[in-house]
């Protein structure tokens, strides 16, 4: 993996913070990626292990995989990642697995970069849809009105799909 960091537009960024980067994610930071999924606050125990279990399919091959990871950093420390990559089977179409602020960053604009910078790598792919699953649990709240104020359209809600009591919220969002 190269060393290459991109610098978003300042109108990703609150005025308050400091210069937030996003960028593929680096082997180094899958401690980060762990410190940030553990602090977050809202995953089950069996949730913990998914994305290290993506992000080391993503270091060892991302195409065969399927997983793409992105790091945000702020003042040299990853603040946040994203998870994403092709739906299989179909054409242009991706999902976006995981997106993930530390809870001190919450507010800050890092999911909103992170959000925006997937965008951007579908689009440079010819994708045209991606598609967001998440928990309809009150642990999940902030994400599914993250998703809304986004641009995402609620597609549909499965009852009891996790578990009972635990919907399935399923988000799209048109790529233009």
């Amino acid at each position: 993996m190269q060393d290459a960091v991109v610098s978003l537009p300042a109108f990703c960024i609150p005025i308050t913070a400091p210069l937030l980067t996003v960028y593929p994610s680096f082997p180094r930071e899958r401690a980060d990626i762990e410190r940030i999924t553990h602090g977050a606050g809202n995953f089950r125990a069996d949730e913990l292990t998914t994305p290290l279990e993506l992000f080391d399919g993503y270091l060892r091959d991302p195409v065969v995989s399927g997983y793409n990871f992105l790091s945000a950093k702020c003042n040299d420390c990853v603040v946040g990642f994203a998870c994403y990559g092709p739906t299989a089977l179909t054409e242009g179409t991706f999902d976006l697995y995981w997106i993930v602020a530390e809870a001190s960053a919450h507010g800050q604009g890092v999911g909103r970069a992170l959000f925006e910078y997937v965008v951007g790598e579908i689009r440079k792919r010819n994708g045209r849809l991606m598609m967001i699953w998440t928990s309809g649990t009150p642990e999940y709240e902030r994400a599914r009105s993250f998703y809304l104020r986004m641009g995402c359209r609620l597609e549909t809600q499965i009852k009891d799909f996790y578990r009972v009591g635990d919907d399935l919220c399923i988000f799209s969002y048109r790529v233009g």
